[in-house]
Formats: structure tokens, sequence, C-alpha cells
């Protein structure tokens, strides 16, 4: 039981050293990038009225398909029975 306890002493302490290295290491990194790197020269030339506009024009496409999909099996299973 005494080495048993020990051995569950150890584990413990181990684990607690790792949790306390990971969270060490996770501060370091976080406080590292708080400027962050500047992206501002890449996201300067993307108009997003242009690409909003292109992104809902794709979904309307497909809410068009999907919804003449499903109105054509509610067709098929009326005329079905």
């Amino acid at each position: 039981m005494k080495k048993a306890l020990q051995r569950l002493q150890s584990i413990s302490a181990q684990a607690s050293i790792g949790v306390a290295l990971a969270t060490a290491s996770c501060f370091a990194n976080a406080a590292g990038e708080a400027s962050g790197p500047d992206l501002s020269s890449l996201t300067s030339g993307i108009s997003m009225g242009s690409t909003s506009t292109a992104i809902l024009a794709v979904a309307l496409a497909l809410a068009t398909v999907y919804g003449t999909l499903r109105g054509a099996k509610i067709v098929l299973s009326v005329i079905k029975g």
C-alpha cells in the first residue's frame, strides 16, 4: 500500500509539473503574439462588398437547386400515390 501511495504521489508530481510547463508555454506564446503579424497589405486589396455579393449569389443558386429538387421529389411522390 505504501508503495502504491508513493507511486501515486510521483505520478501526481509529474502531472503537476507537466501542467505548469504547458500553462507557462501557452501564456508565453499568447504574450508573444499580442502584436501579431501585420496583414493589412494583404487585406487592403479585397473589396468586401463584391466578395459578399458573390457569396450570397452562390448561396442563392444552391438554395434554388435544392428547392427545385425538393419540389420535384414532392411532385413525384404525389404522382406515385
